[in-house]
């Protein structure tokens, strides 16, 4: 196996984590929701608090995979590029 067969496997790793870390992401986000929605009807408010702070953090994550994700497409059509040459 080249070098390059290593790094574009290491590569698709490294993307399938991320993916994989965004969506436990956006699962515990979900399970947030579902537990403050089953609260009573006037939540506490530490409770609001939590939540607001994890969807924000979630949103935050979200944009940092796209941008990952979208790098990482960027640099795969380069190695193609350059392997075609």
């Amino acid at each position: 196996m080249s070098k390059l067969d290593e790094a574009e496997q290491r590569l698709q790793r490294a993307v399938a984590g991320l993916e994989e870390a965004a969506r436990a992401v956006a699962s515990s986000a979900q399970s947030a929701v579902s537990k403050a929605e089953n609260a009573a009807a006037a939540p506490d408010p530490a409770v609001a608090a939590a939540l607001e702070t994890a969807q924000a953090r979630n949103a935050e994550l979200e944009d940092v995979n796209t941008v990952i994700a979208q790098r990482l497409d960027g640099a795969i059509t380069r190695i193609k590029t350059i392997l075609e040459d």
